[in-house]
């Protein structure tokens, strides 16, 4: 889980190379939006300089706003890497709060302890991770940070349950990510090795995880052209999965008119977002080109009989629309 804004690219959960940072410290005001710089005299005018200005296009206090981060919170850095984040997070909750750095990568883990040591914080919690599982007690964290790291994930539907059911009933998970307008609605694989996502997939992740969407900034912030966008999230119900229906015995001229196999749009919506169905779009390759359902296929209707083996492979129910 890296944020990889400044990456090298790599495996998945590689490494962050997120900048390193002066000390800072959080004042009352940090609800309004106000960080006080606190320079520590360690680690040297270059890397202050070149965190003053992540700083400042990153919008740090904007993020601890959405996350509602006070003093005395406890509250998760998921995808610590170096500890960008989690440094600031741990001067904004104060000695009464704790902060968990959670991170799959040994080595980004060693280099921030390292820089808790440089720092002198001490409430921060260091957790290894896996892929699936962040690793954080149940109903105990206010806030959770991902940052630059969920298009990193590869096990998207575990990582959000777990981090739901870490949640108090009224926490918050802020999720920021990149983008580039040029590649905007591409396909979810695509964005993937450009190390971007767009947040339609994200809501559909989170939604089907049991999170209900409490703000959406899209574009949040710039930085060499690309946008990166804020998601603010809350742990709700989980939605309830529509049960297939039972297939109809064809007529007597071979067709299926039972309407039994048709859906409604609320239960396609619930099926998507489940992960439970392959959808496809019989839709001409332009049409489709043009827009789409974000993780359709394309399969125009008269190619289906001969992308019929292909379907079956991926051992789902297909469900297929055509506008």
């Amino acid at each position: 889980m890296r944020r990889c804004s400044t990456a090298p690219r790599g495996t998945p959960a590689a490494a962050s190379s997120r900048p390193r940072e002066t000390r800072w410290r959080v004042t009352s005001a940090l609800s309004a939006g106000v960080l006080v710089l606190a320079t520590g005299g360690l680690l040297g005018q270059a890397r202050a300089e070149q965190e003053k200005g992540r700083e400042q296009w990153q919008r740090v206090p904007e993020i601890f706003t959405a996350m509602g981060v006070r003093s005395g919170s406890t509250v998760a850095d998921v995808g610590a890497g170096d500890g960008f984040f989690t440094t600031r997070l741990a001067r904004a909750v104060g000695p009464d709060g704790r902060v968990y750095a959670v991170d799959v990568s040994d080595a980004a883990l060693d280099r921030l302890k390292k820089r808790l040591a440089e720092d002198n914080i001490q409430n921060v919690v260091i957790v290894k991770s896996t892929p699936d599982d962040p690793k954080l007690p149940e109903n105990t964290i206010d806030a959770a940070l991902i940052i630059n790291a969920y298009h990193e994930m590869d096990q998207h539907q575990a990582m959000l349950s777990a981090l739901r059911r870490a949640l108090k009933p009224d926490g918050r998970l802020v999720i920021v990510e990149p983008v580039a307008p040029s590649r905007r609605g591409r396909p979810r694989a695509e964005q993937a090795k450009s190390h971007e996502i767009d947040p339609e997939y994200v809501l559909q992740d989170a939604r089907a995880s049991g999170f209900r969407v409490i703000g959406l900034q899209d574009p949040f912030t710039r930085r060499q052209g690309d946008i990166e966008w804020m998601m603010t999230l809350q742990p709700g119900d989980l939605p309830a999965v529509a049960a297939a229906p039972q297939q109809p015995e064809p007529t007597a001229s071979g067709t299926w008119e039972d309407p039994a196999i048709r859906v409604s749009l609320e239960d396609f919506a619930t099926l998507a977002a489940s992960g439970s169905v392959t959808i496809i779009d019989v839709r001409d390759p332009e049409s489709f080109a043009a827009g789409h359902i974000p993780g359709a296929l394309s399969v125009p209707l008269e190619t289906v009989e001969n992308a019929a083996e292909r379907l079956r492979k991926l051992g789902k129910p297909i469900v297929s629309y055509c506008s």
